[in-house]
């Protein structure tokens, strides 16, 4: 299943949720109405009834439909509640979970190691690093939370880290990320909503129920008599009701997580290319004392969402939201033999051992495989139209070999860059330093602009990168963007303010935008502007490439311009694209026209389109570019660029060093 089927499949799944839902909803009001009706028939006639016939003396058409309005609208209310809370994205999930952040800066051995492998898988798939958090647990456990990949976050707990070697973590993350590319975290999100309404049934009945033990009543009064009889019947009604409905709930999660957390299992085994890192962390789990236990008072309403059971206390409305451990490693591992691991922590630094391996490991795989976009190639060298179109391809499908050239594009990145993007100061200089004009004129100016917006020692750390950037930048501005955009989340709004300002100024120096310009201006703000709440999450709604035909027809004449000077060699390109798409209603627009404002109206309508629309447009995008056969660095990267503002991570294309 790829990328586009994934999030499709995700997709039909949120249906059956949702129809799931409606079918407890109503279970829920017969439910209310017979306990209701049941309260009056006692109160009027002192006996208790298990008859329809009987039930109807009391019956009252109105006060039923009240009854259900209520109950409909507490539990609408209380899903909408959850839904906006959890709007920001993945963030507040991990901190309501007791989540800490993990700056990019730390010094810990352990925290540089999840750092380092979840930029890696971060990189090879071509998406925004995450920001990860550590949970102070013991239990062997982590989770991926977000809305879509630019507001993801990875959740490890303090025990994996501690007891987990770096092969293993690395088979925890690519689960994760499998979590992120099959759209389970959309799912898992509307899903907590969902029953957030439900569960608060319950939780009122629970409140009206403890409040009995403010009501004073006489021994003697009739009046106190009855009113704690209608408290005890209305809280009482409420709770079963409302657990009831955590039954159904629980029943609802447990049947649509499982399956997912096998083809997850199954997708990790892949990116990785072993079993043995998935299979080995699942057996220190089994063997470890806490399991995967974790003690947050939430830690149920997100069970789901977990890499393993997270609440391993059994009860009557509990459902394993996880397949048996068992049954997961015999899964990836068929000839186990049923012997786990045994609670045994990993010291803080890995063993000579380990390191003399990596430092094996990084030497074979330097001449071998490395990502176009991360080395010294020329910004015209050319690659054939298959590599391209095995990225698109590969859209959610991380190999081993992509994580390995991650691995060493990572190892071979100048210091300076690397401690720059660890803190957010730096982070800035590293993307400013990006829009910086070849011509002295206007890099003057540029730097004036800087002075007045951030002051002088913030624009010396800008030259100090000046140089290693101007080298990194011609093949590799997109991967820089995502290494620095976790250390960007971490900015105050303030600090963002003045970083937006400074892009903005400093692409206006020169009074025209060039390419690496536009791709910086609209990936940089369009993640971080969701990310700081000034962007709306936009909510996929066409169903056919023709509602955002102007916007296609911009963008494909931008890619057929920017690759063939000549009009005639462009509008041939511009009809190949629509010949692979069958999208013959598409007109090539004239170059006057594509400007910076239509190229971002066209990218903020095309972000409506329905996952398989998005592969149809990305097709047509890589048709346009491959007209000739061949793809240049610089046409490609900007196709990914637009696959990132889609929100469909195109990883970097491979291509042999040796």
């Amino acid at each position: 299943m790829n990328f586009f089927e994934a999030q499709d499949s995700a997709r039909r799944s949120t249906s059956l949720l949702i129809f799931l839902f409606v079918l407890a909803i109503v279970f829920l009001l017969v439910l209310s109405n017979l306990l209701v009706f049941e309260f009056l028939y006692f109160t009027e006639y002192q006996a208790l009834t298990l008859s329809l016939s009987q039930l109807d003396l009391v019956f009252d058409p109105d006060l039923s439909i009240v009854l259900c309005s209520a109950i409909l609208l507490f539990i609408i209310l209380g899903s909408l509640y959850k839904l906006v809370q959890l709007s920001a994205g993945g963030s507040v999930i991990a901190q309501y979970l007791g989540g800490v952040i993990i700056p990019r800066s730390s010094s810990d051995p352990l925290h540089k190691k999840i750092l380092n492998i979840v930029e890696e898988m971060a990189i090879a798939s071509g998406m925004p690093v995450p920001q990860v958090y550590i949970l102070n647990e013991q239990g062997i456990n982590a989770f991926a939370a977000g809305w879509k990949t630019t507001n993801v976050v990875i959740g490890i707990t303090q025990g994996a880290l501690e007891r987990l070697s770096r092969d293993e973590l690395q088979g925890v993350i690519a689960h994760e990320f499998s979590h992120i590319f099959n759209g389970d975290m959309r799912l898992n999100i509307r899903l907590i909503a969902i029953l957030h309404g439900i569960l608060m049934i319950g939780m009122l009945g629970r409140m009206i129920l403890r409040s009995l033990r403010y009501v004073r009543t006489s021994r003697n009064s009739k009046e106190g008599g009855w009113a704690v009889l209608l408290i005890v019947g209305i809280g009482g009604a409420l709770a079963i009701v409302g657990y009831s409905g955590m039954f159904f709930g629980n029943w609802i999660k447990s049947l649509i997580s499982r399956q997912r957390e096998y083809l997850a299992d199954a997708s990790a085994v892949q990116f990785t290319r072993s079993s043995e890192g998935i299979a080995n962390a699942l057996k220190k789990i089994g063997g470890a004392i806490p399991g995967s236990a974790l003690l947050a008072a939430s830690v149920d309403e997100y069970s789901h969402a977990y890499f393993a059971l997270g609440d391993t206390h059994s009860g009557f409305f509990s459902f394993s939201t996880h397949p048996p451990l068992k049954q997961r490693i015999l899964r990836i591992e068929p000839g186990w033999d049923g012997k786990y691991f045994f609670d045994e922590r990993k010291p803080l630094r890995e063993s000579d051992k380990e390191k003399q391996k990596a430092a094996d490991d990084k030497r074979k795989k330097r001449f071998a495989t490395t990502i176009a976009a991360s080395v010294g190639i020329a910004a015209g060298m050319e690659f054939a139209i298959n590599d391209a179109m095995n990225a698109l391809d590969n859209i959610g499908d991380v190999t081993k070999e992509q994580v390995d050239a991650a691995h060493v594009w990572h190892k071979q990145l100048p210091d300076a860059v690397l401690a720059h993007a660890e803190n957010p100061y730096g982070a800035q200089a590293l993307i400013l330093a990006l829009l910086l004009d070849e011509n002295a004129g206007i890099e003057k100016k540029q730097y004036d602009v800087l002075n007045n917006v951030i002051g002088e020692l913030h624009t010396k750390n800008i030259k100090q990168v000046q140089q290693d950037v101007a080298e990194l930048a011609r093949t590799q501005t997109l991967s820089l963007i995502d290494l620095t955009l976790p250390t960007l989340r971490e900015m105050t709004v303030e600090q963002y303010q003045r970083f937006k300002l400074c892009i903005q100024q400093l692409i206006k120096a020169d009074k025209k935008v060039n390419l690496r310009e536009w791709i910086v201006q609209r990936v940089v703000l369009q993640h971080l502007e969701e990310h700081y709440g000034h962007r709306k999450k936009p909510v996929a709604k066409y169903f056919v490439l023709g509602s955002a035909k102007y916007s296609s027809e911009i963008i494909l004449s931008l890619l057929a311009y920017l690759e063939h000077s000549d009009e005639g060699r462009a509008q041939q390109a511009f009809d190949a694209a629509k010949r692979s798409v069958g999208a013959g209603a598409l007109k090539m627009v004239p170059k006057s026209t594509v400007s910076l404002d239509s190229l971002n109206t066209a990218m903020d309508e095309l972000e409506f389109l329905k996952p398989p629309l998005k592969k149809r447009f990305l097709l047509a995008c890589v048709g346009c570019i491959a007209h000739d056969g061949k793809v240049t660095i610089q046409a490609y990267e900007l196709t990914r660029a637009i696959a990132s503002c889609l929100d469909c991570p195109m990883p970097p294309v491979l291509v042999d060093k040796s």
